[in-house]
């Protein structure tokens, strides 16, 4: 009787082992589904709230705990979801743009352009271009043709054409992935910058660029 038990004992270990190298094991790690490696990282975790977190130090200790495996479903997931968003140059002006004299609509002026191109294997597309209201000194950043691969908390940044938003300036949050939009320069000196960053703030990743001249 006593024998059967290390025998046993020595099959359930063989068993085990078999099932933890199988492939079925490994493929269950790897493939995990987003939501459920986003719970197991932080119970109640989802990505509607990672990718809407406004406490940036609270996030990073989520980003500085995630594999990469996390990192690549989150950003397959944020490229699925486009955000259209449509404005018109008009939108930007304010009521000292338009005399009481000469009520009809100012002129714009185009101080800088240039189009945006992919980075870092993601796909963007479109003009941007500094834009003056008439004489005043009402200065917005305008997006035309806009489309870029989306990603979670996408920012706008003017930079040095080496795309370092470090030493550049954020805007805002970016309002669309896809579909023209506008962005106040009140208070930027933006003749100090010559390029315009679409970064991916979570993961620190440049997803386009559009250098201006």
């Amino acid at each position: 009787m006593n024998k059967g038990v290390p025998i046993a004992i020595g099959v359930g270990i063989v068993v085990v082992a078999i099932g933890l190298a199988s492939p079925l094991f490994y493929e269950t790690e790897i493939n995990e589904p987003l939501p459920t490696a986003l719970d197991n990282m932080e119970e109640g975790l989802t990505f509607e709230k990672f990718a809407t977190m406004e406490d940036d130090v609270e996030r990073q200790e989520i980003v500085d705990r995630m594999s990469s495996n996390v990192k690549d479903m989150i950003m397959e997931k944020a490229s699925t979801m486009t955000r259209d968003v449509s404005e018109g140059m008009d939108e930007m002006m304010t009521s000292s743009d338009v005399s009481q004299d000469s009520p009809s609509a100012p002129a714009f002026s185009i101080l800088k352009s240039g189009e945006f191109v992919g980075l870092v294997g993601h796909a963007a597309q479109g003009t941007a271009k500094i834009i003056q209201v008439g004489e005043s000194e009402n200065v917005f950043l305008r997006f035309e043709n806009f489309e870029v691969t989306n990603g979670p908390d996408l920012r706008v940044y003017l930079t040095n054409s080496e795309g370092d938003v470090k030493s550049g300036v954020h805007l805002e949050k970016l309002k669309g992935s896809k579909g023209d939009q506008n962005y106040s320069l009140a208070n930027v000196d933006f003749e100090k910058y010559d390029a315009v960053v679409i970064y991916c703030q979570p993961f620190g990743v440049h997803f386009g660029q559009a250098n201006l001249v």
